[in-house]
């Protein structure tokens, strides 16, 4: 609520949130939740040309939320709140289902090792 209070740019649309927003009001459906999965089928059935305009009007989007986002951090210095603005580091990559099993097998192999060598401990 904080960072809404301090006025930070709202994150970039999408190119098919925008299509929704477009036609959402157009549709057909009983429910909402209709209403998205009726759009979703839509727009999956549009041929790349077609999904053209929303995704050129999403990339425009990103560049806005980019310049914004540059004059709000600025605007944070200003005001003291560093603690506010994305770090300029890299955010550690999420684990892949291989990366995650290598890890899980390396630290078994570890607690392998440590209970042989209680065991080796224990029995001197």
């Amino acid at each position: 609520k904080e960072l809404t209070v301090l006025g930070k740019p709202k994150r970039p649309r999408s190119g098919f949130n925008i299509f929704v927003s477009e036609n959402f009001q157009g549709s057909e459906g009983i429910s909402p939740a209709a209403k998205l999965k009726q759009l979703f089928g839509a727009w999956q059935k549009l041929s790349s040309s077609q999904k053209q305009p929303y995704l050129q009007l999403a990339e425009d989007d990103k560049v806005r939320y980019g310049n914004e986002m540059k004059s709000w951090e600025a605007k944070m210095v200003e005001l003291g709140r560093e603690d506010l603005i994305r770090s300029k580091q890299q955010k550690p990559k999420k684990q892949t289902a291989g990366t995650a099993k290598k890890a899980g097998t390396a630290k078994a192999s570890s607690r392998e090792k440590k209970a042989k060598s209680k065991l080796k401990k224990s029995e001197e």
